[in-house]
This record gives structure tokens, sequence and C-alpha cells, in this order.
């Protein structure tokens, strides 16, 4: 099956040696499509398997200007035994692959009609089986939960979808939550991330640069400029200490706070420029009407580490 496909319009066989095709409405440099493959089922008796199966990509589309393209890949993947270890394919995995893929999964089942609360239950259940699966531990004791390097991310990321558009739906119109999640499921995988978890960098007078900081209301504070990036919007907004300075026009500390300002508001015009939609560049201060673009983001129901507690605790029952 491919994740990411047009919506009605469904995968079908082409050919008599697994051979699959399906067709989309346009295709853009942003375009991602998330491939499933299911082992096809054969009668008969046990036969020698090959250690190794090729597949084939051929995506054909013509540009705007009428040329006709044609792009094939071919890959050479090996093939996994019945009895295989599931911790010894974690040095090979790409958690940032798995967690765009799980968008995927989360929006076709919302686009199959599954509620919010059964939304929640399936992507609950389907991190602590895989947490479970991957983590080192001890039966009864949450603190010995040890979480692999290489799906270090996901949990962190489930927290975020679990907040999203792409399964909460209150106090967004239908058109929005269509939209949020035509988005999700057809972007690049950076940009799937960034959908889903912000991005959150702050900046200071004289720092010479950007650190990044938690989506936390303790990364807010009034000597820092911060920069949110949630790919449909970029918000800079000032702290108040920054925002009371600029208003002495003339003074050292105002000419220094508007350098800061400018800088990061150049920044956030480059990183929209390069992007399709174009996201909404919002400018504010700490405190204002417009700074709640950014206390949505900042201030979760439940924190992170409420959250990791309750996940460990369901790991090791």
């Amino acid at each position: 099956g491919a994740a990411g496909e047009p919506e009605g319009l469904s995968v079908r066989e082409c050919g008599g040696a697994r051979s699959f095709a399906w067709d989309g409405g346009s295709l853009s440099p942003h375009t991602c499509v998330g491939l499933t493959l299911t082992p096809a089922k054969k009668g008969g008796g046990a036969s020698v398997m090959p250690q190794h199966q090729l597949l084939q990509l051929s995506a054909r589309y013509s540009t705007a200007g009428g040329r006709r393209v044609r792009r094939v890949t071919t890959l050479r993947l090996p093939r996994l035994t019945q009895s295989y270890d599931a911790k010894s394919l974690l040095p090979a995995l790409d958690q940032q692959a798995v967690a765009a893929l799980l968008v995927r999964q989360a929006v076709a089942k919302a686009n199959s009609g599954a509620s919010a609360p059964e939304m929640l239950r399936w992507i609950d259940r389907l991190l602590i089986k895989t947490m479970k699966t991957l983590c080192a531990y001890s039966k009864g004791d949450p603190g010995s939960v040890a979480l692999p390097p290489a799906a270090g991310i996901v949990p962190g990321f489930v927290f975020h979808l679990r907040r999203s558009p792409v399964l909460r739906t209150s106090g967004a119109s239908p058109d929005r939550t269509t939209f949020f999640r035509l988005l999700a499921s057809t972007l690049d995988t950076f940009s799937s991330l960034l959908l889903v978890q912000p991005t959150l960098r702050g900046f200071r007078v004289g720092s010479g640069g950007s650190a990044p900081l938690p989506l936390e209301p303790t990364s807010v504070t009034p000597d820092r400029l911060l920069l949110l990036d949630s790919f449909t919007q970029l918000v800079v907004c000032k702290g108040g200490a920054l925002a009371l300075a600029a208003r002495s026009p003339g003074s050292p500390p105002a000419e220094e706070v508007q350098q800061l300002t400018d800088a990061v508001a150049a920044e956030a015009a480059a990183l929209g420029a390069a992007r399709f939609p174009a996201p909404l560049l919002i400018e504010c201060e700490q405190g204002s009407s417009k700074a709640r673009y950014l206390a949505q983001k900042v201030n979760p129901d439940v924190p992170l580490s409420a959250f990791l507690q309750g996940l460990y605790r369901a790991i090791v029952e």
C-alpha cells in the first residue's frame, strides 16, 4: 500500500509479478509517499528463499512545460527470517522515517472514520508494544527503562502527535483539519516532523547565535527572542524586557534589540521563501494577543515528563 497517495485512488495490481501502480493529480519537489510492503502468501510446500529481494520503483510524470519524465530506482533488500530479533534491526532504523510513517498511518485511520479517543488508544497501544520490544528494562521497575538511542525520539514525537490536529479536531474547522492531514500525509520526512513537532530556538542580545529550546513554558523568558517554526507558521516573539527596551528609540539597547529582531525576521523570511505552501509569518511580543500562537505550542495539557513516566510504567507492567 502507499501512504500519502491521493484520497480516493487505490493501489491496483498491474502485472503478474507483484507489480502495482497508482495515480496522483500532482507531484511537487516536496511530495513524499511511504510504501508498505506485505509479503505474498504462496501455497504449496516450503521452498528455499533467496537471501535478498529486488524492489523497483518507476515514477512517470509530465512537467509544466509538457515534457514527460520517467525515473526508475532499483533497490536490493535483505530478506529476514521468520525468527529474527527486532532489536537486531536497530542499527539500520531510521527513526525520523518511522515517525513520518506513523503520521501517515494516523491520517489513514482518521480518514477511515476513527474517532479521536479511538485514535489515542491505538497510538498508545502501538507505542507501548514497540517500546516493550526495543527497550531494556526490569519488570516492575519504571526507573530501569533504557530507551535505545536509535529510537530515542519516538516517544517524544508520539507525545506531540497526540496533541496535533492529526488526532485532535476540537477548535479547528473541517477545512483546516483536512488541510493539515493532507499536508501531513504528503510532505517529506523533515517537513512532516516539523508539522507535528515544531522547533523552537532562542536568541539573546550579544549571544551571536541561537540555542534550541524545548516546547515548554520555561522557554519563554523576558530577555529572549524566540523563533517558532511549525511549517505552516513562523512566529517571532520578543520577550517582555526586549519589547520594553525597543520602545526607547535611539538608545543603545533599542538598537541592539532592533538588529537582533531584523536578523531573526530575515531568517524566518528565508525559511518561508523555500516552502510550499507559504507559511504565515507572525511577529509579536510576550503577553500580546498574537503570542497565543506561541503559547498553544508550549503549554501542553500534560507535561512531556509526566507522559514518559506513564509510558515507562506501562512498559514494565
